[in-house]
């Protein structure tokens, strides 16, 4: 790749980012679609929950045709899908009202959305070392915690001035500015001519072998563990803070700020330290943070306490020690066989959604109009996190198996 190093993490901040701005600038939102489709809290939800399961779904495909084709071109055809489908789901409720459509839609957004984080995994892991890929996800994850902090507070303002397809609008640009960009985007997967003289079902099987692989497990069950508590968070706080406590949109999207600050925070010291460090022991650490912010939860809750404190404090305790966690999970699994990374990130992430969508739909089940559903839901899952990290994740013992020929 001869672009500038500067230029390389912004673009795959890009890509990572495209997958996940659409399920965090409407956040503030959710709450006053439920009076626009004249519908439940459980049906606007999911509208997230099914972009979880798709977004993981087509997370397989895409890993798999990116190790065989290279990365540029399935990048590109899934970028196109996602600028296609956000503007059916702007257009939609113009022509027919109804919140059906919109959970579609948003299944059909994801499968393109998702090609923009599988893809970008899969280059760090082509241009970069395993402790540098570790270092370089740190820096773009303190990046894009700066466009999260803010994508909550645009999307209540807008919510405030117009309704939810607003944040879709922003959500449209965003997706053709960064199709523009992949345009000029070089190839980098070195192993593209190798993968392609295989057999199509090789790239499939290859599942087989990562889903069999204890190294890798260890780093993806505590990295999506930790994903599935930060967006059980994510769904269930707006109807707790807007609907309970009494907040307006736009006020929810600066209280947001404060779990991100934690993440940002914890991003810079991943970027220091990281390399030194090492993956191995960088788990334990964030894991640690993110099973004591979990615990204060529950005893807040279970407590009765309910304010923005006891629901935000510990959020950024959380996040902080998610920004340890994910630079190294990421780095860790996509390291074990690095000749196929495209399919050590497709599984990762989809591992990483599916649990997601999961614990965000338990959250909706689960909804009795306080918020305890969501207080025990974060709270189990951010626990186990530590638990498996503990008893049997990264670092514990001997087990990263010996390359697949080929690498």
């Amino acid at each position: 790749m001869t672009w500038h190093p500067a230029l390389i993490i912004a673009f795959l901040t890009g890509l990572i980012a495209s997958g996940h701005i659409s399920t965090n600038i409407y956040a503030p939102s959710l709450p006053s679609m439920v009076e626009f489709f004249g519908t439940d809290a459980a049906s606007v939800q999911m509208t997230i929950s099914i972009y979880m399961a798709s977004f993981a779904a087509g997370q397989l495909i895409y890993g798999p045709l990116s190790d065989r084709f290279g990365r540029r071109s399935v990048l590109l055809g899934g970028l196109a899908i996602f600028v296609i489908t956000t503007v059916m789901i702007i257009v939609a409720p113009s022509i027919v009202l109804s919140v059906d459509l919109v959970i579609w839609g948003r299944g059909l957004q994801a499968l393109g959305a998702c090609s923009g984080p599988v893809v970008a995994r899969a280059i760090m892991r082509d241009l970069y070392s395993r402790e540098e890929t570790a270092k370089v996800m740190a820096y773009i994850a303190l990046a894009m915690g700066l466009a999260p902090a803010f994508a909550p507070v645009l999307g209540g303002y807008l919510e405030v001035w117009f309704d939810w397809r607003a944040s879709f609008g922003v959500v449209l640009v965003f997706a053709v500015a960064v199709f523009l960009v992949a345009l000029k985007m070089p190839e980098t997967n070195k192993h593209r001519a190798t993968n392609a003289a295989e057999r199509p079902i090789t790239l499939i099987t290859n599942y087989g072998m990562l889903l069999k692989s204890r190294a890798y497990w260890g780093f993806v069950s505590v990295g999506s563990l930790v994903f599935g508590g930060m967006f059980a968070f994510m769904v269930g706080a707006p109807f707790v803070v807007i609907e309970v406590l009494g907040y307006s949109p736009s006020s929810y999207g600066w209280l947001s700020v404060s779990g991100i600050a934690g993440y940002v925070a914890g991003s810079w010291v991943s970027s220091r330290i990281s390399d030194r460090v090492g993956v191995d022991r960088m788990v334990p650490i964030g894991v640690t943070l993110v099973g004591a912010g979990g615990v204060v939860f529950l005893v807040l809750g279970v407590l009765g306490f309910l304010s923005i404190y006891s629901l935000f404090g510990p959020l950024a305790l959380m996040a902080f020690g998610m920004a340890i966690i994910f630079p190294s999970t990421l780095a860790g699994s996509v390291s074990v066989f690095p000749r196929i990374a495209g399919a050590a990130s497709a599984l990762y992430g989809f591992i990483q959604m599916l649990t997601a969508a999961v614990t965000i739909s338990i959250v909706g089940l689960l909804t009795d109009g306080t918020h305890m559903p969501m207080v025990w839901v974060v709270s189990v899952v951010m626990i186990g996190a530590f638990v498996v990290a503990m008893i049997g994740g990264p670092g514990r013992g001997k087990r990263h198996p010996a390359p697949i020929p080929g690498e």
